[in-house]
């Protein structure tokens, strides 16, 4: 992966890559602990967020909001080349502490009303947001990504608006095997075998089909949602064991080995961060 462009704090990171020769195994089901802002420059493939598959076109755009799972599916054959913002929710806090500008983000269904797509017409506002797209030998260079967060976002919130009564939920089948898992996320006995009693099909069959709508097995994205839960309530000031407990660990040790191998460190670090 070339990285043509890469900033980073600890409020917000951006960068544009281009990637020539595009390897599927590079891009696995993950979250963020940030909302992404996700901008489509070429290639071929498609992003599945929380069980909806939306089809790239060159010049889309995607949202996800923090701990949103997301996977791309993408051509080897084509150059892959994206910009992306991730920022803090607190970034905003100072100029926008009604959060007028993540309503986008958060008032909607988990995997639904993620991609403006090129061809519709608020994407051309959108995407003036990204245009010569270059922080090369240029000054105050957080301060220029900072404006151009605020334009997108702005403009993407006046959009947001006035399609809401027009984009209705999709319900196919994935969507509601992700949904229900989602709404039982932190109920202990959670399995492909308790999923698969509640929709009448085989444990097979749920395995294949979740493991398409979100590039994970059912362990391992009920695992990261889990873990991403519990940090957010470590870091918030509750103490581990509550965490652990709350978000449907059977025991601390399990928790512990998982949180240490996920994030780098314990849980006992961020309770203090």
């Amino acid at each position: 992966m070339a990285a043509l462009f890469r900033y980073r704090d600890a409020e917000l990171y951006s960068h544009h890559s281009l990637d020539e020769r595009p390897e599927q195994s590079h891009f696995p089901m993950h979250t963020h602990e940030w909302m992404e802002i996700f901008y489509f420059v070429s290639g071929k493939g498609s992003y599945w967020v929380e069980g909806t598959e939306y089809p790239l076109h060159p010049h889309d755009i995607l949202i996800m909001r923090a701990a949103e799972s997301h996977t791309l599916v993408i051509a080897e054959d084509e150059p892959y080349e994206r910009i992306a913002f991730h920022f803090s929710p607190t970034l905003l806090t100072e100029f926008d502490p009604e959060g007028k500008l993540l309503r986008p983000f958060l008032n909607r269904p988990l995997g639904q009303r993620n991609r403006y797509a090129a061809e519709k017409g608020g994407a051309e506002r959108l995407r003036m947001a990204f245009l010569e797209f270059s922080f090369e030998n240029v000054p105050d260079v957080r301060l220029n990504l900072l404006a151009r967060l605020l334009l997108f976002l702005t403009t993407l919130r006046s959009i947001y608006e006035q399609e809401m009564p027009l984009r209705l939920p999709s319900h196919t089948p994935q969507n509601r095997i992700v949904a229900y898992v989602n709404e039982h996320l932190f109920e202990g006995e959670l399995s492909v075998q308790t999923v698969a009693k509640r929709f009448y099909r085989s444990p097979s069959q749920i395995a294949r089909s979740f493991q398409q709508a979100t590039g994970a097995s059912l362990w391992r994205y009920v695992t990261i949602k889990r873990l991403m839960a519990a940090r957010a309530m470590i870091q918030r000031g509750e103490k581990a064991t509550e965490a652990c407990a709350v978000c449907g660990f059977s025991d601390y040790s399990t928790f512990y080995r998982a949180y240490c191998s996920r994030f780098g460190h314990s849980p006992k670090e961020d309770a203090f961060r």
